[in-house]
């Protein structure tokens, strides 16, 4: 069995994309859903590992898909076989030296379409030493009218022993005639207590330190490797601090930290996930201070709690789901900053 799920703690997947080795029935064209940062990179690359390990008690069989076109003729595929990790094609693999694992990424901000062209000639020719070619085509949702189209080509025409892996946030952001033609499979954020056990692991901070980051990360393991540092608690300080000080006596103030929080939208987004953490603790405290993330600020939340009413707090969530929502909706950045943190400040006057 394929331990994706001992990779990204992502039993869903992990059981899908086995019974698709077991049953020796590869779709042609698989689209993998969920936030960034939860394993469906890592867990692409390790399905192609799994196709093309030369590993000796390797079991080879064909499968036939439900198209009666011969370019949807057999797949090889290696069944109830984990990636041995250090064959040949395994190393060529994790090298990214494979000449037929292909992996496509957006260049700047979009998947242009002279990427997809590219590919498309390469599509068609031969695998060149692989028994499965996999193209691995991540944030297929920044791909431009143009490119969509010419992907959407290969999809309809697959060409033989090559399946795509495409990865996406949400099914919504993607045109729909390309999604309607992968088979899909969604990553959940990974657990809590799993990205604490990885912080540990590959940090080697304390325990208490990776719940707090792990927390910090909203499910995803690439942003706790990120926040996983003292830099990253001495900004949610910052920002607390702040943001409990603000007052409409003092508007200056609230402008000029709406300023900083918007000079980037990834640093606003994060604002937003530390005054949402701050404020369930706040609300948790009151009754149950042991379950509280931010838990090495219990002094700090006391203070605080006897300052907000449970209405009041429970309405900043709305505001700041509202304000994420604007933002991802292209509004400006920062009035939206502005509003927000106004908003709050009124309350702490009230």
């Amino acid at each position: 069995m394929l331990e994706f799920e001992a990779l990204t703690g992502q039993k869903t997947p992990s059981r899908i994309l086995n019974t698709f080795l077991r049953k020796g029935a590869i779709p042609h064209a698989l689209l993998f859903l969920g936030m960034e940062g939860v394993g469906k990179q890592a867990a692409a690359i390790k399905f192609a590992m799994a196709c093309n390990c030369l590993e000796p008690n390797t079991e080879t069989v064909s499968s036939r898909s439900n198209s009666s076109s011969d370019k949807d003729s057999a797949l090889t595929n290696i069944k109830n076989k984990t990636p041995c990790g250090v064959c040949l094609s395994c190393r060529k693999i994790l090298s990214k030296s494979h000449p037929d694992i292909i992996e496509i990424k957006p260049s700047g901000s979009y998947i242009k379409i002279a990427q997809i062209r590219d590919l498309c000639k390469i599509l068609a020719l031969k695998p060149y030493e692989a028994k499965i070619r996999v193209v691995i085509i991540s944030d297929v949702q920044t791909m431009n009218a143009a490119a969509g189209n010419s992907i959407l080509k290969v999809l309809e025409e697959p060409p033989e022993r090559t399946i795509l892996i495409l990865t996406a946030t949400e099914q919504s952001d993607i045109i729909p005639t390309i999604a309607s033609r992968c088979q899909f499979i969604r990553f959940s954020p990974v657990p809590q207590q799993k990205l604490a056990e990885m912080l540990v692991e590959t940090k080697g901070i304390s325990a208490d330190s990776a719940y707090v980051f792990a927390s910090m990360s909203n499910g995803s393991y690439t942003k706790a490797l990120d926040i996983g540092s003292a830099a990253v608690l001495n900004k949610r300080d910052w920002i607390i601090n702040e943001t409990e000080s603000l007052s409409l006596k003092e508007t200056g103030n609230c402008l000029a930290f709406a300023e900083k929080l918007s000079k980037d939208k990834d640093v606003f987004f994060e604002f937003l996930d530390i005054v949402k953490i701050w404020y369930r603790d706040i609300i948790v405290f009151e009754y149950h201070p042991e379950n509280t993330i931010f838990f090495d600020l219990l002094d700090k939340m006391q203070n605080a709690s006897n300052r907000h009413t449970t209405p009041d707090l429970l309405s900043r969530f709305d505001e700041i789901e509202s304000a994420r929502q604007n933002i991802r909706a292209n509004a400006n950045l920062r009035l939206t900053a502005e509003t927000l943190l106004l908003r709050f400040a009124k309350n702490n006057d009230e």
